[in-house]
């Protein structure tokens, strides 16, 4: 990385740092103007400090007065850094987010800035004055390198933000056109799921022929929802996605009406990780199993009564890996079976029931072979 080193007239752009002095140098070489002058002149006028040495020859002809004043500039140099790094990487952070969106939106693979920012092997620490520091002149040494240290990772940040800057304006131009592209063709028409779905395993199932299917995209080309009849029933099915643009939900309703006014829920399908498939897994398998972010899904059923009925967790190849049945006793649940694959086989079972002495459920488990296993109360009628 090439480092433009011009200290009269260099214009810092990055941050603003005159904000309150935090921190201090109190001791019996400090004058309090020297330390409020310091404190409040600009970036450029505190790394040319010898040139304020030089124009007030007379004020600074005691080497003690000029080891005090290059005190307070070496403190006020490192607190400027600091707050350099912490402004800086606010503005990265928040740049490298808007960077992520865009390139959740366009499918592309994430970005990642390689520089790193300068290390340097002297760590500022106050140097006391005394007359072996001052005849050693360590004062203004000590000064000259925070100043080298502040100008070269000034110009890290700069060139690193600038990058980031002009990643995103390219990004947001791809982002439009892209939006441009699509713009006419946000609504199709299909004549059933598989040509919809171009082959796509998962997404075939018993509706496959429920004839004209309209299918409406996001600007990025995206399904957002198809409607489509079966048996003469309007239906719609709604796709939302994670972050990094894989499908997430699949949400199934019938419509009320017309498909925009209402829509009552009657399945779903969770695609990777979500706490119900994790509890299993955790259960199933020995301790120390990780499954994969997106290997499985899970459907869920609906009841009549907008309740989750069961959940049935499928490798992402079809295979059952295990369902979950729910009974209700009006909105409280009542009974959780967890079953093996595509058997009925029990591996545990939840009961709870009305405990008339404390007032709250008592809460029930029972392994695979029915056996008692654990039990306790609780105070709440929350599932």
């Amino acid at each position: 990385m090439r480092l433009f080193f011009r200290i009269i007239g260099a214009t810092l752009t990055i941050v603003k740092l005159s904000g309150a002095y935090s921190g201090g140098i109190n001791n019996h070489y400090t004058s309090d103007k020297q330390l409020e002058y310091v404190q409040n002149i600009s970036n450029n006028k505190l790394l040319d400090f010898n040139t304020i040495v030089k124009s007030y020859e007379k004020e600074f002809a005691d080497s003690y007065k000029r080891a005090r004043f290059y005190q307070i500039i070496s403190h006020e140099i490192d607190r400027r850094m600091k707050e350099l790094d912490r402004k800086a990487l606010g503005h990265e952070a928040k740049f490298t987010k808007t960077i992520k969106s865009y390139e959740s939106a366009l499918d592309l693979p994430t970005f990642c800035y390689q520089e790193v920012k300068p290390q340097f092997n002297h760590i500022y620490q106050k140097a006391e004055i005394n007359e072996k520091t001052v005849s050693k002149d360590i004062h203004r040494i000590q000064a000259d390198l925070l100043r080298i240290q502040f100008i070269q990772v000034y110009q890290f940040y700069k060139e690193r933000l600038d990058f980031y800057k002009d990643y995103i304006y390219s990004l947001r131009d791809l982002y439009k056109n892209k939006i441009n592209k699509n713009r006419d063709n946000q609504v199709a028409y299909y004549s059933d799921f598989p040509q919809m779905y171009q082959g796509i395993k998962r997404l075939h199932n018993s509706i496959n022929d429920a004839g004209n299917m309209r299918v409406e995209r996001n600007p990025l080309g995206k399904v957002r929802f198809i409607d489509f009849e079966v048996e003469g029933q309007k239906r719609r099915r709604n796709f939302e996605y994670n972050d990094d643009g894989l499908l997430s939900k699949l949400t199934d309703g019938i419509c009320n009406g017309g498909c925009s006014d209402s829509v009552t829920v009657i399945s779903k399908i969770l695609f990777g990780e979500n706490q119900k498939g994790e509890d299993f897994f955790d259960y199933l398998f020995s301790p120390g199993f990780i499954s994969q972010n997106y290997n499985y899904y899970t459907e869920i059923i609906i009841d009549e009564n907008q309740r989750e009925s069961a959940y049935k967790l499928i490798s992402m190849d079809g295979h059952t890996i295990g369902t979950v049945y729910r009974e209700y006793d009006g909105n409280h649940l009542v009974k959780e079976t967890w079953c093996k694959g595509e058997t009925s086989k029990i591996l545990r079972q939840f009961t709870s029931i009305l405990d008339s002495k404390s007032g709250g459920y008592k809460i029930i488990e029972r392994d695979r072979n029915g056996q008692i296993i654990n039990q306790e109360i609780v105070l709440s009628s929350n599932d």
